[in-house]
């Protein structure tokens, strides 16, 4: 079985997953009592960057194009209440 992933997709992925490396990066060299890395902060900001990608670049991302109606004619009302 194939799995269809959309290219914008893998490139929000892809550019999380290296922002959540890049801090985790960061805070493992940060000095104090901290001497590894924080694991929560890294997660948060590749989740944070992610929702953020996924709301600018696709609106509506992951949900199928709602039908709108159109709207009838002007003069639909009043054909209909003269028969």
């Amino acid at each position: 079985m194939n799995i269809q992933i959309a290219p914008l997709a893998i490139l929000i992925f892809v550019v999380a997953v290296v922002v959540g490396v890049a801090v985790f990066k960061h805070t493992a060299r940060a000095h104090g009592t901290a001497g590894r890395g924080d694991l929560g902060v890294a997660i948060g900001s590749a989740v944070g960057v992610a929702a953020v990608l996924a709301v600018l670049l696709a609106p509506g991302f992951g949900q199928a194009t709602p039908v709108v109606p159109g709207a009838p004619p002007a003069g639909a009302a009043e054909q209909a209440s003269v028969r």
